[in-house]
């Protein structure tokens, strides 16, 4: 697996190598037949349809950011992705939202055991004297025999506690 698919796709347990014999290989692709059908062009589309978007207030900005690093050192790569909505109030009912997702994947080059993908997602809700919200934490790690999960979440009620739960799995790879 390339390496620049990571971290859309975990990389293999280790290394492994593809060779494709050239002679007997061929590529064979679909081809879409042309008939007097597929000549016609499509009917036109009538005017699009919608409602009328709802009234918001940007209460705090919002932060997006993909920012990778690259030690030439110890050979660490790192992306990190930050997607926050800010604070957003629904005017009509007196609703402000926040959304907030920070997310960190490392390697270090060719330690296949050493990827990693951590994620924060905050999601929170209030309006006058009330307000809830959820923080969950999720990091997943591996051996070659193991994918490993740890999960948090918690809920609060403003700023007490009021719900808390933890997850440990292992996964089989079974190659993968």
């Amino acid at each position: 697996m390339s390496t620049s698919y990571w971290p859309l796709a975990w990389p293999p347990p280790r290394p492994a190598r593809l060779t494709v014999y050239t002679p007997p290989s061929r590529l064979v692709l679909p081809v879409r037949p042309i008939t007097p059908s597929a000549e016609l062009p499509a009917p036109p589309f009538g005017r699009p349809e919608g409602s009328a978007p709802l009234s918001t207030t940007q209460v705090l900005p919002g932060e997006y950011r993909w920012r990778v690093s690259r030690d030439l050192v110890d050979y660490t790569s790192v992306l990190e992705v930050v997607k926050d909505t800010g604070a957003v109030r629904y005017d009509d009912i007196d609703l402000t939202v926040v959304r907030r997702a920070h997310e960190r994947y490392s390697w270090i080059a060719d330690d296949f055991g050493s990827a990693r993908g951590e994620s924060e997602w905050t999601m929170a809700f209030s309006r006058a004297g009330w307000s809830v919200r959820t923080v969950s934490r999720t990091v997943l790690t591996c051996t070659s025999e193991d994918f490993l999960v740890h999960a948090q979440l918690d809920g609060y009620e403003g700023e007490r506690r009021v719900f808390s739960r933890n997850w440990h799995h292992t996964i089989p790879r079974y190659c993968v």
